[in-house]
Formats: C-alpha cells, structure tokens, sequence
C-alpha cells in the first residue's frame, strides 16, 4: 500500500474528481448555450411550480370537500342521537306513570284490605266478647 491510500479519502478523492470531469464534459458537450440553458431551467422551474400548485389546490379541495361530508354525517347523527334520546325520555316517562299508576291502586287495595280485615277482626273480637258475656251470666 502506498502512503496515499487511505481508504475513505482515497473514495472521496475518486469521487470528486469524477464530479469534476463529467462536469467538465457535460459543458463541452451541452447542445445548448448557457443562456438557453438557463431559460429551459426557468421553464422547467415554473412548470413545476404550476403542477405542485395545482396539485395543492386539488388537496385543498378534497380536504374540504371530506371536512364538509364529515360535517355532515356528524350533524346527521347528532339529528338521530337527539331522536334516539328523546324517544328514550318519552319512554322512560311512560314507565314512570305506569309505575305511579301500579302505587296508587297497589295503596287503594292495601288499604281496602286492610280494613276489611280490620272489620273482620273487631267484628269476631265483638263477638268474642258477646259469646264470654253470656257464659259469665249463666255461671
């Protein structure tokens, strides 16, 4: 190995100088004068500056134009969901009034019976007291 082998400094060099020649080449070679050169690079420049505009505003355009679908769908479900709850709330009123409904004859009846039972008891305590009356006189 020689003193200017170097490994990696040796590949920089060769690259360098091959950077250097092929553009050393590529002038000799052009087919256009640097002034041409230089409108064709202009060109190609603003040519690509349209298509990335264009291309831009047709993003913009579908961003907005799926925000807008997005929209929508979440305003139509919101429509729904407030159906959906409000059949809820009508519902469970319903169930509220049966149930109030069920308490108050559930009352009603407890309280009939109740005091048919009462009757029926002060009725056989009356007679109790009428069948004990009429042994303590016979006695």
């Amino acid at each position: 190995m020689s003193a200017n082998d170097c490994g990696p400094c040796s590949a920089i060099k060769a690259f360098l100088l091959g950077a250097i020649t092929g553009a050393g080449v590529a002038l000799l070679f052009a087919p256009l004068t640097g002034e041409e050169t230089r409108k064709k690079i202009s060109e190609k420049g603003d040519e690509t500056w349209k298509t990335v505009k264009d291309n831009s505003d047709q993003v913009v355009k579908k961003s907005q134009d799926l925000f807008d679908d997005g929209k929508k769908a979440v305003d139509s479900l919101k429509g729904e969901m407030s159906k959906v709850v409000d059949e809820g709330k009508k519902s469970i009123e319903s169930i509220r009034e049966e149930i109030v409904k069920f308490v108050e004859e559930s009352k009603d009846t407890v309280k009939k019976t109740v005091k048919e039972e009462m009757a029926a008891l002060e009725n056989e305590l009356a007679g109790k007291k009428k069948s004990s009356g009429k042994r303590g006189k016979k006695s």
